[in-house]
């Protein structure tokens, strides 16, 4: 059976269209995918991101179990922090990317992706010393996104928090709406936003606040096109245990000069020897391209392979992510993608696709 959040039923309310991902019941959409994209780029959006993992890692041990396992410099996070890393098994091969928040000196918590919960919970058991324990809370805590570039008004008007004691990665533990919140400045958008973790009773709460107060509800279609539009690449389809660090363009949240960690051997050689394929950005001049779709040179070559593809609101475009071989991985190289009628043509294309200082995005489909 499939799972649904602690909002299933406040979500059934709103209309909203569902959808199957990794084992849970989301909302796909409310009113529509476009709708709720130009929501967040012009004003502010909501996203029930409960699906995602929460682990918590504690102990004396817990920064130098961390330091052994992440590629990311942990050194680097003080309390009240956190930083996106990736973990990676012995092949150098990506179990995660995640983001690890420190909450006090020893303890922390890491947000993983929906899929690879249980293997990132148990790799974490499996590789932790004796003086560490790592706990799932993930069905006990809800997650909230609020983004947009409104969500500091938002987080003000609703959370009576100041926005300004936010700096990117910052996590707070307030209390607001009566509840416990831990709240920080994050998000998947590109935009400014903020992810509220609390318990049930506390989301249902905060996420009625914040619909009464004019905010509109988001699913997961305006999450996938708004990562898109900023090349974001998503754990599942960009990134595998199959891809490593190097072939993702991913080096630079790999702290190779911190000292040993898993994977370490593995991603110096590739770092040295350079990687075969890479993880390119590309538009589509007409049409809209699709994951698992051939990449071809203009000669007929093939070259790589869709990981992801959609339709970019901003853009009015197909955008999208392929591996395709080291040469042709240049910024501005033409390519053609195979569709079911006809060839796309397009180009490689640096990451992110648009720049949120653009001028405001419109509904309008073309």
């Amino acid at each position: 059976m499939l799972k649904g959040t602690p909002l299933y039923d406040e979500e059934r309310k709103l209309g909203a269209r569902f959808t199957e991902f990794a084992g849970w019941e989301l909302p796909l959409y409310y009113s529509s995918i476009i709708e709720e994209h130009v929501a967040v780029r012009n004003s502010c959006g909501l996203f029930d991101i409960s699906h995602l993992g929460k682990i918590a890692v504690s102990g004396e041990a817990t920064f130098s179990f961390l330091q052994s396992i992440a590629t990311n410099d942990i050194a680097k996070i003080p309390p009240g922090s956190g930083e996106y890393t990736l973990f990676c098994n012995e092949s150098g091969g990506v179990i995660d990317d995640d983001i690890v928040y420190r909450l006090a000196d020893t303890s922390y918590l890491i947000i993983t992706n929906a899929v690879p919960t249980m293997a990132m919970f148990n790799w974490l058991n499996e590789k932790k010393p004796d003086k560490v324990e790592v706990e799932n809370l993930t069905d006990n805590f809800c997650l909230l996104a609020l983004q947009g570039p409104n969500s500091p008004q938002v987080l003000q008007s609703i959370f009576k928090e100041n926005p300004a004691d936010y700096s990117h990665y910052t996590v707070r533990a307030i209390t607001a709406l009566g509840s416990k919140f831990t709240v920080s400045k994050s998000g998947y958008t590109g935009e400014e936003g903020f992810e509220i973790l609390c318990e049930p009773a506390a989301a249902k709460s905060a996420w009625r606040a914040m619909l009464e107060y004019g905010i509109k509800p988001a699913g997961l279609g305006a999450r996938d096109t708004l990562r898109l539009e900023m090349g974001y690449p998503l754990y599942g389809q960009d990134i595998t245990i199959e891809t490593n660090p190097v072939e993702a363009g991913l080096v630079r949240f790999v702290a190779v000069d911190k000292g040993e960690f898993i994977g370490r051997k593995s991603i110096f050689e590739r770092i040295e020897k350079g990687a075969s394929k890479k993880l390119a950005g590309f538009i589509i001049d007409r049409g809209i391209p699709r994951s698992g779709k051939t990449v071809l040179s203009t000669s007929g070559d093939e070259i790589g392979i869709v990981t992801s593809g959609g339709y970019s609101p901003v853009l009015r475009r197909g955008v999208g992510m392929a591996y395709v071989r080291s040469e042709f991985a240049e910024v501005g190289l033409p390519i053609e993608i195979e569709a079911d009628k006809k060839q796309l043509k397009g180009h490689i294309a640096k990451r992110p696709f648009i720049d949120i200082r653009r001028p405001k995005a419109s509904s309008a489909a073309s």
